[in-house]
């Protein structure tokens, strides 16, 4: 106890811009449906590697797909996030196809009231909302997809929840840097289509 303590306030100093976002625990700020999605995150991961393995080795693109999932995640670190990204979405599992991979988008992390906020700003099903510390090495986004796909940006649901309609309710997501400069965004259970999402990040 007394070490993760000691953590999380070296986390807080060396990081003073994630004070904010050291006050609100995500669990508190989360969905009960978001809450039991991020609580069976590994179990979506394995389920929808193993899912996807098939269809994306038919169509050569299942590397990517290992590329992003099994690279080295590294220490949080708020100004190695912030900035202009290129993103893609990698559909792992589920009914849909199997194993898609969608073309390259623009999305961005910058800081908004003291925290973190990410926002997909082209294609479609875009999406936006804060992230908060999980650990050292992952921040949980609590995200909500635009009006429309591509409209107004909306906020995040809350714990009270209510949205039930499947093209707009949140999407919760791991966020990690990985060692070779990329990050990700890993959605677990999405309403639609897949086992789990995936968005790859390169910097712009």
């Amino acid at each position: 106890m007394r070490f993760a303590i000691l953590a999380a306030l070296a986390t807080i100093i060396a990081f003073p811009a994630l004070a904010n976002e050291m006050a609100l625990d995500w669990r508190s700020q989360a969905t009960s449906h978001d809450l039991d999605r991020l609580e069976r995150y590994e179990d979506a991961v394995t389920r929808g590697m193993m899912e996807s393995r098939v269809a994306g080795e038919e169509n050569g693109s299942y590397n990517e797909l290992l590329s992003v999932m099994e690279e080295e995640t590294v220490a949080v670190d708020p100004d190695a996030l912030k900035g202009q990204w290129n993103c893609r979405t990698i559909k792992a599992g589920g009914p849909f196809a199997g194993f898609v991979v969608y073309g390259w988008f623009r999305c961005e992390v910058v800081e908004k009231d003291g925290r973190l906020f990410f926002e997909k700003l082209s294609g479609s099903q875009r999406q936006s909302g804060y992230l908060y510390l999980r650990d050292e090495k992952s921040w949980v986004l609590l995200a909500t997809p635009n009006e429309g796909h591509s409209g107004p940006i909306r906020e995040y649901s809350g714990p009270q929840g209510g949205v039930t309609d499947p093209q707009l309710i949140d999407e919760p997501a791991l966020v990690s840097l990985l060692k070779d400069g990329r990050a990700r965004a890993v959605f677990p259970w999405p309403e639609l289509e897949s086992t789990f999402n995936v968005l790859e990040m390169t910097r712009r």
